[in-house]
């Protein structure tokens, strides 16, 4: 009997090159209200975090959820309008989702934005139908590093963690991957190559990947 291999991609940074978009509009969002944001530490500590986690880190206070849900408004608008010129799926992406789907492997999306930033990327791009399942900030409780985002979305996919390879270019999304027990593929949109511990393969976007290469990780 065939084994069920998954494959969990990061959305931002990921599956579109886009973070450079959001650290704009976060840096924008806070000098308005009198934060200078350091971007190594954004990456670092906050970069895959739910918004009001990332609101929580920089306000070094609670944040309740009237008040994140109103800040993500302004917040993401202002990321959509910079990236939407720029929008397009990461290079060679659709080749391995094309590649995935023929392989009989599972492909899901496990990311910390809400669904309308998954829209924006999944619909905008035409990339919704290569996904199996999505899990998107709005679905968990806890954000990564916590792995709940990887284990829902492995279980939506009908895939043991441990046949599961995560896609990731955050530090974050790393060590969500790594509490539950999955390979980690290292996309280094957002940090350096030396900078991922636990990635088996590291790669700049998709065109050095195959869907075969990444199983045998498994």
């Amino acid at each position: 009997m065939k084994r069920e291999i998954g494959f969990l991609l990061d959305m931002d940074g990921v599956v579109c090159h886009n973070m450079p978009a959001h650290e704009t509009a976060w840096t924008r969002f806070f000098k308005t209200r009198g934060i200078d944001i350091e971007l190594r530490e954004f990456r670092e500590k906050t970069m895959g975090m739910p918004t009001r986690e990332v609101l929580r880190y920089y306000y070094k206070r609670e944040v309740p959820p009237e008040e994140a849900h109103a800040a993500a408004l302004i917040k993401e608008t202002m990321y959509r309008e910079l990236y939407l010129p720029e929008r397009a799926p990461a290079k060679g992406l659709l080749r391995f989702l094309q590649g995935a789907r023929a392989g009989g492997y599972r492909t899901g999306l496990g990311t910390g934005s809400k669904d309308d930033n998954v829209t924006f990327i999944l619909d905008g791009l035409n990339l919704r139908p290569w996904f199996d399942a999505v899990v998107d900030g709005g679905m968990v409780t806890k954000g990564k590093p916590d792995p709940e985002t990887f284990l829902i979305l492995a279980d939506k996919l009908k895939v043991a963690p441990k046949n599961c390879v995560v896609f990731e270019d955050s530090l974050l999304g790393e060590e969500a991957a790594r509490r539950a027990g999955m390979a980690v593929v290292a996309i280094t949109t957002s940090h350096r190559a030396d900078e991922f511990k636990h990635a088996a393969i590291k790669a700049a976007d998709f065109r050095t990947l195959s869907p075969a290469k990444a199983a045998a990780l498994c």
